[in-house]
């Protein structure tokens, strides 16, 4: 299991959407939103963040980005608003896949408004820095 598919399963236990890698359905993904359905949450990694390089820890950085539908402003704001709450804070855990999570912390104060994809839906990012512990051979 990669980490990516960690923080979606574990968005899944929070009650943020259905993870369903290997069928069709659900309404998290990883990297980007497909047409379907309106309201959706795709989680992506991105460039920043540092490792160390004796102990096994590495400091990621993740976005979700959250789609609603074009009839229903609010009902995307408040999937956007309720990733925020359940994720911002969240701290020494293990994420589905066995890694320990130190912590998740939100670099916004919630939800940033980005406006509308080609079909009217508007759509919201959440960025966020985890700290993980991933020993590998190298690091402990």
């Amino acid at each position: 299991m990669t980490l990516l598919e960690e923080y979606a399963r574990l968005a899944e236990e929070l009650g943020l959407g259905s993870y369903r890698p290997t069928s069709t359905g659900g309404s998290l993904f990883l990297g980007r939103l497909p047409d379907q359905p309106d309201l959706a949450v795709a989680i992506a990694r991105y460039a920043g963040g540092e490792s160390d390089a004796k102990l096994g820890y590495d400091d990621i950085r993740l976005q979700f980005r959250v789609r609603g539908p074009h009839t229903d402003y609010a009902l995307g704001e408040a999937l956007a608003q309720r990733v925020y709450d359940e994720l911002h804070g969240l701290h020494s855990r293990a994420l589905p896949g066995g890694t320990w999570m130190v912590d998740l912390i939100g670099l916004q104060s919630g939800p940033i408004d980005i406006g509308t994809d080609q079909k009217h839906r508007p759509e919201w990012t959440l960025n966020f820095r985890s700290e993980v512990h991933r020993p590998t051979p190298g690091r402990a």
